[in-house]
């Protein structure tokens, strides 16, 4: 049987390159694509298993090279010498030089079409062997703290180790305005940008990095109907970055949880939780926000009977702890409530320290600038510390006069 071929290349060499194919036993060009869209559609109505790609045609990047692969369609990247390297690194499945000539894309053709209809996903640019920890800050919807628990949090692993701090909130960005930065640009965006396109690497990442207090910032969008240039693609990729740089990576992302198609259908147009989801798939540990009033409380335990599983830790922090809505004993109220509707026990409580809040946040600093003594400071460090697997301060003491004794 024929391995039918959609061709998406231009010039003087395509006519030549459909004849020599249409003249090989086992293949057959069954569509010659003008643009993105007509090769999408094509692919989408199965009429090709394997798509002929010029680099300098359509602007392969690695959102097209996934959408492709989403509707069982292997990817051959035809690119210049010095484009190859960018092109292999996208996800293509195979890499053919432009001056190669007809022989040198069918025998690549030939060499996928052997190779069955499972494709894989396309690999990330740079698959870093160990790494620093990934720390998604998830929550319910509406407002519960996510951004000043993920500020505030990356603050207090920076004691700890190099912290980057990333705003991937497609819904709601609001680290900028946290810290007082000017919103000139989208460092996520510009990221993700150069991720999709194959060509991030460290300088162009740290163009998209802001020093603020011994933690690299990444803004978020600017706009919340931006949503489309942050793809999941390219998102991974950036993760993936800053995982290899830094020992803790903080990711700030949209709240609530609406599971979207992430299969056939999704190949032709972006999805709009796609940021989230990616950042959720990625986490070495998930920080689960919720605030301690009467809705936020339901909110919070209906989302941890439905959320995604994660391969890795999760913590549940409730902020706002405050006796006007939690009664005489807010924290004992809160933790009786989480162990017995959602068999959740240490949880991280942050008081309401109002004052201290709001003077953060009209500084554009961290809680622990402005107010050291504030209890709600105390938790985000014993937050840091178990995100970080740090004993609390109580049980290195403790562990320090055990040696004193044994001495």
């Amino acid at each position: 049987m024929d391995v039918p071929v959609l061709l998406a290349v231009q010039g003087p060499s395509e006519p030549a390159l459909v004849a020599a194919m249409n003249a090989t036993d086992g293949l057959a060009v069954t569509r010659r694509c003008g643009d993105t869209a007509e090769l999408l559609a094509a692919a989408g109505a199965q009429v090709g298993s394997v798509a002929v790609v010029s680099a300098s045609h359509l602007g392969i990047d690695r959102v097209l090279v996934e959408r492709l692969h989403r509707m069982g369609v292997r990817v051959v990247g035809v690119a210049s010498p010095e484009d190859m390297e960018r092109v292999s690194a996208l996800g293509a499945d195979a890499t053919v030089d432009s001056g190669a000539g007809p022989a040198a894309v069918i025998a690549a053709v030939k060499g996928l079409g052997r190779r069955g209809a499972e494709v894989p996903p396309p690999p990330p640019l740079e698959a870093p062997s160990g790494g620093g920890q990934v720390v998604a800050v998830w929550g319910t919807a509406g407002a519960p703290g996510r951004t000043t628990v993920a500020v505030n949090l990356a603050h207090s692993l920076s004691a700890w180790g190099a912290t980057a701090l990333l705003d991937a909130d497609t819904r709601a960005p609001s680290v900028a305005q946290v810290l007082g930065m000017l919103e000139e640009s989208s460092g996520i965006a510009i990221a993700v940008r150069a991720a999709t396109q194959g060509r991030l690497d460290d300088a162009a990442l740290d163009v998209c990095l802001l020093d603020v207090g011994n933690v690299a910032v990444m803004s978020g969008l600017t706009r919340p109907d931006r949503w489309r240039e942050v793809p999941a693609a390219g998102l991974d990729v950036v993760i993936g970055r800053c995982r290899a740089r830094y020992d803790f990576t903080v990711v700030d992302v949209a709240g609530g949880w609406d599971p979207e198609d992430s299969g056939f259908e999704t190949a032709f147009a972006p999805a709009r939780n796609a940021a989230q989801e990616a950042v959720l798939r990625a986490c070495d540990v998930l920080v689960i926000v919720g605030s301690a009033d009467p809705v936020g409380m339901h909110r919070l335990v209906s989302l941890l009977a439905d959320r995604p599983r994660v391969s890795g830790r999760e913590i549940v922090v409730v902020t706002r702890v405050r006796p006007g809505v939690g009664g005489p004993a807010p924290a004992h109220a809160v933790r009786e409530a989480l162990a017995r509707f959602a068999g959740v026990d240490q949880p991280v409580l942050i008081d309401d320290d109002r004052a201290g809040l709001d003077a953060a946040l009209m500084a554009g600093e961290y809680l622990a600038v402005v107010a050291r003594r504030s209890p709600a400071v105390r938790a985000f460090e014993d937050l840091a510390r178990r995100v970080a697997g740090v004993p609390r301060r109580r049980e290195r003491r403790r562990s320090a006069r055990r040696q004193a004794g044994a001495a």
